[in-house]
């Protein structure tokens, strides 16, 4: 082989993520709630409504430490254009008060950037923002690009089930509405990047980790009453993200998912939550409250001229802000 040497191009390489972000404009945090934001960690949503974005920390301000957030938001975006049929679905929204799902609409914000409405133009009230990936014979399909193991399925993604059951709910109430046929189930595309990571067990022949795509039949009841609890479940998730009072960190409605929400959660430093056990310099470290825990040199809260620390037995840290009388 011919000699040769190995040099990291920094120049191009920064000039080509400035060519793919470009193409793909941030236009901010979004304004209306969506779906996906009831199907996590609720402190998480509730921090993202309540925090200013300049407060916000995370994977995004450090793209180069474990790739970019924008080219795996493109590969499943990449996925979702090859195994799609049928039309790419708009936006549609779900008014809790007036029980109707409608066109989302919107408007050119101050940036010049398309901005979604927030609120029902009927009511006034928030409403719900959800967008199902494709519609095939009035089937919600909803395609997933993802590193987890083939082995254990869409079991092991409970947040999939709960988003396809959402889109299921939308279309629901507009087949209701316009007396339409409406199918009870869904479908789930998967792409298991990973496969089921291969195997190298000794004495056998190695097989290594190969992608492989899945279709799933996800079925829910065609009765009223667990619909009318589904609803009412997404409607108290809302309530607690938009409303003012912190809520607690773990939660039996919309859990913390810790393999892979917490570490990269843009919240998590400046609300000081426990499962921040990050320091400045990205060492794991003690909780927030725990005592040795170092002092993070910024902390951001929703009006820190209006909140009361305290310590529960556990010694992890609770905010308290002030009400308006």
């Amino acid at each position: 082989m011919l000699p040769y040497e190995i040099i990291y191009d920094t120049e191009y390489t920064t000039g080509l993520r400035a060519e793919v972000a470009a193409k793909f404009p941030d236009s901010g945090p979004r304004a209306a709630t969506h779906l996906s934001d009831l199907l996590y960690c609720l402190l998480k949503a509730w921090g993202k409504q309540h925090i200013p974005v300049e407060g916000w920390h995370g994977d995004a301000d450090h793209p180069d430490d474990e790739g970019d957030p924008l080219l795996s938001w493109l590969q499943g975006l990449q996925f979702e254009d090859l195994v799609s049929k049928g039309e790419r679905q708009p936006a549609r929204a779900l008014c809790f008060k007036c029980n109707v799902v409608s066109a989302v609409g919107g408007e050119i914000g101050p940036n010049g950037l398309y901005r979604e409405r927030v609120h029902c133009p009927v009511c006034g009230e928030r409403w719900l923002v959800a967008t199902p990936d494709f519609i095939v014979d009035e089937i919600v399909h909803e395609s997933k690009q993802t590193r987890k193991s083939q082995r254990r399925g869409p079991e092991d993604a409970p947040w999939w089930i709960e988003q396809l059951a959402g889109y299921i709910l939308f279309r629901r109430k507009q087949a209701a509405a316009s007396a339409r046929d409406f199918h009870h189930w869904g479908r789930l595309v998967v792409n298991w990047l990973m496969g089921d990571y291969g195997s190298r067990k000794k004495g056998l022949k190695p097989r290594p980790p190969r992608s492989a795509i899945d279709a799933f039949k996800v079925v829910f009841p065609p009765t009223d009453a667990p619909w009318q609890d589904w609803q009412e479940e997404l409607r108290e998730r809302k309530r607690i993200t938009e409303g003012p009072d912190r809520p607690p960190l773990d939660m039996v409605r919309s859990p913390r998912y810790p393999q892979f929400e917490c570490s990269s959660c843009p919240v998590g430093k400046p609300l000081r939550c426990p499962a921040w056990i990050w320091d400045d310099e990205g060492n794991e470290t003690y909780p927030f409250g725990v005592p040795g825990a170092p002092q993070l040199t910024t902390a951001v809260v929703v009006d820190p001229t209006r909140v009361t620390w305290t310590e529960d037995a556990r010694g992890l840290v609770e905010v308290t802000e002030e009400k308006d009388q």
